[in-house]
């Protein structure tokens, strides 16, 4: 599994202040991790793109690399250039970037809306990513979709058996977003996986108001089942070795963020060393 660091970026890591880029690049390297995630348009500007090659080379990184685009707002023949170009560029920059996978969420849609229905945001879905998964996976990069509190993990995991080569990027929290129980939707989702936003919540009902609360937590001190899931995920994900773990950590309000990251990391490493 390779490590990385996706977010959220407390103001105390100064991410923020200057070259939001190098800021995130150097975090990654200086605090243990290999990977996060990238767009390509940085790297169409020369300067740019020598800076971050030389740095991803120099640090041994694996990026990640995010293809958005309007998938239910643009016709299909739009979305087939997007596709076409983003797969250009992932060939042009990827190997600079030493890229390891390829993810995307689909934004403001999801599975309740009455229109465009669950079936046809699906079929769409499939035709958009049909030719991108075979692409992506052409070129050694897996692509997969990220359950973004839009779709249940079951969602996706029917997707997966529609289109060939697609995944699943498993937001390991936003299983409580949507409302599923984590460990049953994780483990369904787990054969699929090819990379993780690692994160955890503290979580509990509010019936007063019809709700439920969803609180940051260290790795491995919420409610997820973190380290059951990295369980399912070496046992079941397609490529164990190759997965990209990248933490999202919501630190609590009462809690330093650089406190939350080193207990998050002792965390991390209990799972290695087991």
């Amino acid at each position: 599994m390779i490590w990385g660091y996706s977010g959220v970026w407390p103001g105390a890591f100064g991410i923020w202040k200057g070259d939001q880029l190098m800021n995130t690049l150097r975090f990654i390297a200086d605090n243990g991790f290999r990977s996060t995630g990238v767009g390509l348009d940085m790297m169409k500007e020369p300067a740019r793109r020598d800076q971050v090659a030389a740095f991803v080379a120099e640090h041994d990184l694996r990026l990640c690399v995010h293809f958005g685009a309007g998938f239910f707002q643009d016709d299909l023949d739009t979305l087939q250039r997007q596709v076409d170009g983003f797969l250009a560029d992932l060939d042009r920059y990827g190997d600079l970037l030493r890229a390891l996978i390829v993810t995307t969420c689909v934004g403001p849609y999801h599975r309740f809306m009455d229109s465009p229905s669950l079936a046809e945001q699906m079929d769409r879905l499939a035709d958009v990513f049909t030719p991108l998964a075979l692409g992506c996976h052409e070129q050694g990069r897996p692509f997969g979709i990220e359950n973004h509190g839009d779709y249940y993990c079951s969602d996706l995991v029917d997707l997966c058996r529609r289109v060939p080569h697609l995944g699943i990027f498993l937001d390991t929290g936003n299983t409580y977003l949507i409302g599923e129980q984590s460990l049953p939707a994780c483990r369904a989702a787990a054969p699929f996986t090819i990379g993780t936003h690692f994160k955890d919540h503290r979580v509990y009902p509010d019936p007063s108001e019809l709700k439920f609360v969803v609180q940051g937590a260290a790795l491995g001190a919420g409610h997820v089942g973190l380290r059951e899931i990295y369980g399912y995920l070496k046992e079941l994900a397609p490529d164990p070795d190759n997965l990209a773990m990248l933490w999202e950590m919501v630190p609590p309000g009462d809690m330093d963020a650089f406190e939350c990251l080193e207990q998050s990391w002792q965390f991390v490493r209990s799972l290695d060393s087991e």
